[in-house]
């Protein structure tokens, strides 16, 4: 995953975040701000390590580029 591509999946859920901040009460707003950060740290997990495999006992090596 490249910068760009985490700024892309970041400013795609910015304007949700956004719209949330008009929430009645803070609780409301705390439970959705935290469903979309799970959400977002998910797909970026997901985006990170890539497709799953065909054959998901089959043993491989997990190699992250994440020195750029």
């Amino acid at each position: 995953m490249t910068r760009e591509e985490l700024h892309a999946i970041v400013d795609a859920q910015f304007d949700d975040l956004e719209t949330r901040q008009k929430e009645p009460t803070f609780l409301e707003f705390e439970q959705k701000f935290a469903q979309i950060w799970t959400g977002l740290g998910c797909h970026v997990i997901q985006e990170t390590i890539g497709k799953t495999p065909q054959n998901s006992r089959k043993k491989t090596t997990l190699r992250l580029d994440l020195d750029k």
